[in-house]
């Protein structure tokens, strides 16, 4: 079977070249001088391969390559960049263009041959591949159900009630808060006796003389010592 080959190439010389090393084969060889007239063949010819300079007039061969790229019957075309020995090849342009290969300019016969035949090979094998095995669509990955806990038991409100202890000293009891918002009464004597003799049983005469009035803070200093005295 007879595969057809674009040159676009500005150069008389190259494109005899190209004819000459493909000349033993079943290639047709079709050469323009600029990017433009390139463009304008690719859709009489329908090539099997794009030989493109990068610097030539009208589109260069990036721009020549991006087309071929972006069209519709001719996006598995592969595009080869001819690269001057003294050009600039930009390397990332042509990536994003999506050449196949790139030669420098100028090539060993055989070499360039080569590069044809293998770019042409691994196309017909992309295009068979995807025709044969077409790419699967993934089901969409299932979204995991969050675990939600149950909302914890509120925290108790600052300067609320504190977990039950044991009431060492007795005096929960006396001073339970008021059921209601009345304003709290003063102690009584017998109260205060009461309280005396039950904190004089627990610790000793310095341990209260030191803390009684931290441990019941509603008593008046003067009248708790007073009655600790009288006690001990």
């Amino acid at each position: 079977m007879r595969r057809t080959i674009l040159v676009a190439d500005d150069s008389p010389t190259i494109q005899r070249l190209v004819a000459q090393t493909f000349a033993d084969g079943d290639f047709d060889i079709i050469a323009v001088s600029n990017g433009d007239a390139a463009v304008r063949k690719l859709d009489e010819t329908r090539p099997d391969a794009i030989l493109a300079d990068i610097y030539m007039p009208g589109k260069n061969g990036y721009e020549v390559c991006t087309y071929v790229k972006n069209h519709a019957s001719l996006s598995s075309t592969p595009v080869i960049l001819l690269v001057g020995a003294f050009d600039a090849f930009d390397e990332a342009t042509a990536r994003r263009a999506g050449a196949a290969a790139n030669i420098t300019k100028p090539f060993e016969p055989q070499a360039l041959v080569s590069l044809v035949l293998s770019v042409m090979s691994e196309e017909r094998a992309e295009s068979a591949a995807a025709v044969e095995s077409p790419a699967a669509v993934e089901d969409p990955p299932a979204v995991a159900e969050t675990e939600i806990d149950a909302e914890p038991d509120p925290l108790p409100p600052a300067g609320g009630p504190a977990e039950s202890t044991d009431d060492l000293l007795g005096l929960n009891e006396l001073f339970k808060p008021p059921e209601s918002p009345s304003r709290p009464a003063s102690l009584t004597e017998e109260e205060v006796d009461r309280i005396a003799d039950r904190v004089i049983q627990k610790l000793s005469v310095p341990v209260i003389e030191s803390i009684a009035w931290d441990v019941v803070p509603d008593l008046m200093e003067k009248v708790l010592r007073d009655e600790f005295k009288r006690k001990s």
